[in-house]
């Protein structure tokens, strides 16, 4: 009785939050920045962010120099490496959470290439039309290039309409505007969100 009462308490009880060790940013993982609601991270959110899930619009990969841990991504100022500690200052400013997230299993072979070429990339500008292009890269678009060379994440038709009318925002509607384009529907690229939902990575927790 004793041993089915503990089996039966062990089912029950609600999952554990990762530990302080887990929650350590380690070379090769990627840090996921919570999205705002309004402007471009709303209307990023409003295209592409997940029912019921953390929406995110920004996303670095952590590495080591000596004696300090660092993340290389692509912002609006351009394809850059930042010490970790910079970089959560400027989330928490903004008030948005940092959610880390780790590769699994064999993908987890891919980091060391991943971060050698994360270096070759840095210096680059920050494409602000999210069109595929080899002398700029925007955020997830950097990640992906990092990761390609192993396939670690898919291209995929890029998406700007609401999921739940189906209608493209008029937010995207004038920015391409601005920019003398027509809204790069299907076009192929990548987002913060559908990498976060990639099968290659586990959601680690919210770094602090």
């Amino acid at each position: 009785m004793r041993t089915f009462l503990l089996l039966l308490c062990l089912l029950l009880a609600p999952a554990m939050p990762a530990s302080a060790a887990e929650l350590q940013a380690r070379a090769g993982d990627l840090l996921f920045v919570t999205a705002a609601k309004a402007g471009l991270s709303g209307a990023i959110d409003d295209a592409t962010g997940r029912q019921g899930q953390a929406s995110y619009d920004h996303v670095a990969l952590v590495a080591h120099d000596p004696g300090t841990a660092i993340v290389l991504h692509a912002d609006e100022e351009g394809s850059r490496r930042q010490t970790l500690a910079a970089f959560m200052d400027e989330a928490r400013a903004r008030h948005r959470q940092v959610v880390l997230y780790r590769l699994k299993g064999q993908a987890r072979d891919a980091i060391p290439t991943a971060i050698r070429q994360a270096r070759t990339m840095l210096g680059r500008p920050y494409n602000f039309t999210y069109v595929q292009a080899e002398d700029s890269y925007y955020c997830s678009d950097f990640i992906e290039r990092a990761f390609r060379a192993h396939h670690v994440f898919a291209l995929q038709p890029m998406n700007f309409q609401n999921p739940r009318t189906g209608q493209i925002s008029p937010y995207w509607i004038a920015f391409y505007r601005d920019k003398g384009m027509d809204v790069p529907q299907d076009q192929p690229g990548t987002n913060p969100n559908d990498m976060a939902a990639s099968p290659a990575l586990e959601r680690v927790g919210t770094l602090p």
